[in-house]
């Protein structure tokens, strides 16, 4: 089969890419520049420790379990339909949280619903529509699905902040929730259409007859998924706790707003490097140049004071892997492994990252209630960072393509 050049790929498919970065941006994954902000209200209004807080992220074990299953899901029947339903669920659930009673149990069933349904209208789902598309600049299209939630990252925060600030915390779910039917709905309704059964990957030679032949039998689904996993989980627990790390090192609570702004746009120009770069280069090497980036900035933020220019510097380390995490392991999926099984396979490694992200994101709430600091999570997180780094150099050589489909 004659494959596309990348211009005409752009030509042919830029309506969906388009569509796919809005779909990002104004899904559930704005959540995760923005929940730090919501921990400080909580505990003036309920009471609530961090830990207690950060316990709501145990939700993530069934949504990591749920994640191999959902996208097995994707890759019978498409992403549409189970998008636009999960799309409504999710605004739903925002809306849930602004009723907020002071209960425990309330909060973790309301945030459970959120992490369920918000799965379907993540990376998941759009990554998807991308990486069957494009073949020839597969990591730069991919990198594109990150920009618009790397834009609305650049603003959302300071604006929730003000938000907050000014007519309280559930004025700030209120936003998120539209957002996501203003704007995320109609944009995903028109634009997003099922994957085209007729575009192929590169590697079909790689297709394995089941998804669990496939794990048992390559090691390097199971590598894909630690180096995923001990990458993107200290990512996620360093976000959850941002901007009440930064105000214990020193810095305003405004000015922390402000700075993971900065990390949100940091996040597009990891995100755009990165796309550009594993087009061109053996992807496992720049997944590792990328993990060791957030770890230099865990160094800095170790120090007990930290001015804004350092903190500035730590956040855009933070923000450039985090832009370039999950687009690698996307196209590496894609890469590695094809686009028969590609959902199942991703889903895998999202579980794999959920998982992990449990225990980083839960621990370091109760670390801070344990110790009353932040260093204790520091020094874990540097270490899985630098193993996500050794995983990602073992993945080995592509794939070599088959002459007959390109």
């Amino acid at each position: 089969m004659m494959m596309a050049s990348a211009g005409n790929e752009w030509r042919l498919h830029w309506r969906p890419l388009l569509a796919s970065s809005v779909g990002v941006a104004t899904g559930f994954s704005m959540l995760q520049f923005t929940t730090s902000l919501f921990i400080q209200p909580w505990q003036a209004e309920f009471g609530w420790s961090r830990g207690q807080i950060a316990a709501a992220h145990n939700g993530m074990i069934l949504t990591a379990l749920l994640s191999p299953f959902a996208g097995a899901l994707l890759d019978r029947v498409g992403v549409r339909r189970p998008l636009l339903i999960a799309i409504c669920i999710t605004a739903a659930a925002y809306l849930a949280m602004t009723g907020l009673t002071g209960s425990l149990t309330q909060f973790y069933a309301t945030y459970l619903l959120l992490q369920v349904a918000g799965i379907f209208t993540t990376g998941l789902v759009f990554t998807r529509v991308v990486a069957a598309r494009f073949i020839r600049s597969r990591g730069l299209a991919l990198a594109c699905t990150r920009i618009g939630i790397s834009l609305l990252g650049m603003v959302l925060p300071a604006l929730l902040h003000g938000l907050i600030a000014s007519e309280g915390w559930r004025a700030g779910f209120l936003l998120l929730a539209a957002i996501m039917l203003l704007i995320g709905l109609p944009v995903c309704f028109f634009g997003i259409a099922d994957t085209a059964p007729a575009v192929e990957e590169e590697h079909p030679a790689q297709r394995a007859p089941s998804f669990l032949a496939l794990v048992a039998g390559n090691r390097r689904v199971v590598i894909l998924c630690l180096a995923a996993a001990c990458a993107y989980a200290p990512l996620g627990a360093l976000l959850s706790q941002f901007q009440p790390l930064l105000t214990e090192r020193g810095i305003a609570a405004g000015d922390a707003a402000s700075l993971i702004g900065l990390l949100a746009g940091s996040v597009l120009v990891g995100t755009l490097l990165s796309g550009v770069l594993v087009d061109r280069i053996w992807a496992p090497m720049i997944a590792c140049l990328f993990s060791i980036g957030p770890l230099i900035g865990c160094l800095i933020l170790m120090q007990p004071v930290v001015s804004l220019p350092m903190a500035a510097t730590a956040a855009v380390l933070i923000g450039m892997a985090q832009g370039a995490e999950i687009d690698i392991v996307a196209y590496l999926s894609a890469r590695y492994f094809g686009m028969r099984h590609y959902s199942t396979i991703y889903g895998s490694t999202i579980m794999a990252m959920a998982l992990m992200s449990v225990v980083g994101q839960v621990g370091i709430g109760y670390l801070y209630d344990r110790t009353g600091g932040y260093n204790a999570a520091l020094l874990p997180i540097m270490a899985v960072l630098l193993a996500s780094a050794v995983c990602y150099l073992s993945l080995g050589r592509y794939p070599k393509p088959d002459p007959a489909r390109l």
